[in-house]
């Protein structure tokens, strides 16, 4: 069950702790005190999309914290399955909102995602808000309601699993049947790049090559007069001075002197070892330059024209196909799977109509077992409904969990749920959506939520204005029903009606006060006397009386 619910600097909260019982908890206040403001917060930890304006005026940051106990052992196995551990059988779970717009999630002190927060918030907590009547409208919100009262999770998933891989396999078999016409252009579109980009015969790395050569060919002359003057300087000369002709000179010097100076003899070496090497560089380079020099003016210039060639075809390529080889290379690569997928297409068609049949039976199977739970949930539950609602003076009414064939597969099975509801005798059941009154509605939402409260195991169940619509003796059933639910899972209930107020276990006043100028709201809970004077100002007006405090004190006494 919720222990503890702490908000922080949301909206008109400054700073706000709720301790709720175990049985029933009633909130109550004027309107605009915040109680609003309580339930966005708790939507907002669990998840839910809330307004963008939650973080109190001034504030840089909006947090909503909540400790659940009491875990059972079937809920945290069930958490667990969502990666969420539950040690102990507590749960701390945390929400921060920061002026920036990043949101924060913790479970017991770890970050986590927003889906492991909704999944943990749908396992733990029911919210019933004052427009969720309107869910009733939605197939599939009436489809979870149904599979909920049914246990039904473990078949809808195995079902679930079975209809996504027939829709997979129709989907390709259709893509495997596009029309002739079709294959036929996309085959032959496809031959086509195949021996475009064949036919050129690409090397990685050819193009960077051919660029290189190409720079190298263009600045052949200069290549020639630089090397030229190199080589005059380091080997060769008409005046034979060169670098290592100086250096030898210089050797030979040094060693006519090397008997008198002995240290200079190390030099000596050093200028040998420069001549050498000034030798080596200049073989080296006659060799490098050697390919260039041996080439005509007339060679040169074919050997441009080729590798302009070469680079333009592989520049069309590019065009087409990809910004580098390794791309084009790619795209051929693709090109030919998709072109091996068309040629293959008919077979792999028949296989897949034989997969798709077979699923078919094993999904056929798993629906027809999900149809019969939910069959037999629909009818235990419409019993349980039109019970609580003769209860809550609708004495002439009929109401069925329709469940029929929906004509075909769905991702939720083969059935339609709908909610058939005839609130005076003699009228035809209709659809919940076309016939009931808002009070009506409210008092269906509650009675469904009161039939299934055993089934789905959810401990925590949050009422906000359940009793819209509704006044006088069917509010306080209302209140009784609520009161009884309370006998096997946490309620809690914010309610404008003293005839539930005054059922509670603990009697919660929200109030709004000014501190330093600002609003806050705040969560009191109520001694007995308090608790009086708070339901009797629900039941009168502009000045309570001492009548009203009476008629407070006896609905509070009584449990009837």
């Amino acid at each position: 069950m919720l222990q503890l619910l702490h908000i922080d600097n949301l909206a008109v909260i400054k700073s706000l702790d709720l301790e709720p019982c175990g049985g029933l908890t009633v909130l109550t206040g004027e309107t605009g005190a915040g109680k609003s403001v309580i339930i966005d917060s708790i939507n907002f930890l669990l998840g839910k999309r809330v307004p963008r304006d939650l973080i109190r005026t001034g504030e840089d940051r909006a947090s909503v914290s909540a400790l659940f106990s009491g875990i059972s052992a079937e809920r945290t196995q069930k958490l667990s399955e969502v990666g969420v551990e539950c040690p102990d059988g507590e749960l701390l779970i945390e929400r921060t909102r920061f002026a920036d717009g990043r949101t924060v999630c913790r479970i017991n002190g770890r970050a986590a995602t927003r889906q492991q927060l909704v999944a943990a918030g749908e396992l733990l907590v029911s919210l019933h808000g004052q427009n969720d009547t309107r869910s009733l409208e939605v197939a599939e919100e009436r489809t979870a309601l149904v599979d909920s009262a049914a246990g039904s999770a473990g078949l809808l998933e195995a079902y679930r699993t079975l209809f996504s891989a027939w829709s997979e396999r129709r989907a390709e078999l259709a893509e495997c049947r596009r029309s002739e016409a079709e294959k036929e252009r996309l085959r032959d579109m496809l031959e086509f790049q195949i021996k475009d980009i064949s036919s050129a015969r690409l090397k990685e790395g050819e193009e960077d090559k051919l660029l290189a050569e190409k720079k190298r060919l263009e600045s052949g002359e200069k290549i020639r007069k630089q090397t030229d003057v190199a080589l005059r300087a380091l080997h060769a000369n008409e005046k034979g001075i060169t670098a290592s002709f100086l250096a030898a000179r210089a050797s030979d010097a040094l060693a006519r002197i090397t008997g008198v100076l002995p240290e200079l003899e190390p030099l000596r070496g050093r200028l040998d070892s420069c001549r050498y090497e000034l030798d080596d560089i200049a073989s080296e380079l006659i060799r490098i330059t050697a390919a260039d020099s041996g080439l005509s003016e007339e060679e040169t210039d074919r050997r441009l024209d080729a590798i302009g060639s070469r680079l333009e075809q592989i520049g069309r390529l590019k065009r087409k196909y990809g910004s580098s080889v390794a791309d084009i290379m790619k795209f051929l690569s693709d090109a030919k799977g998709r072109l091996e997928e068309i040629e293959s297409a008919d077979e792999r068609a028949a296989a897949l109509e034989k997969e798709i049949a077979s699923v078919r039976t094993e999904m056929d199977a798993a629906a027809a077992k999900l149809t019969a739970a939910r069959l037999a949930a629909a009818r235990e539950t419409s019993l349980k409904v039109k019970e609580i609602l003769e209860y809550l003076d609708m004495p002439k009414v009929s109401f069925e969990i329709s469940v029929k064939p929906s004509g075909s597969p769905g991702r939720d099975g083969y059935d339609d749920v709908d909610l058939m509801l005839s609130a005076n005798p003699g009228e035809p059941s209709k659809p919940l959506a076309e016939c009931a009154s808002g009070g009506e509605l409210s008092r269906v939402m509650l009675a469904l939520k009161c039939a299934i409260a055993d089934s789905d195991g959810i401990p925590t169940l949050i009422f906000d204005e359940i009793d819209t619509g509704i006044s006088g003796k069917t509010s306080r059933k209302i209140g009784l029903k609520l009161l009884e639910a309370s006998g096997s899972a946490q309620i809690l209930c914010v309610t404008h009606s003293a005839q539930i107020a005054s059922l509670a276990d603990l009697h919660v006043r929200i109030s709004k006060r000014e501190v330093g100028g600002r609003a806050e709201t705040s969560a009191e809970p109520l001694s007995p006397e308090e608790r009086i004077e708070e339901t009797a100002r629900i039941l009168g007006g502009i000045t309570v009386t001492d009548a009203q405090r009476r008629a407070a004190e006896d609905m509070i006494n009584r449990r009837d």
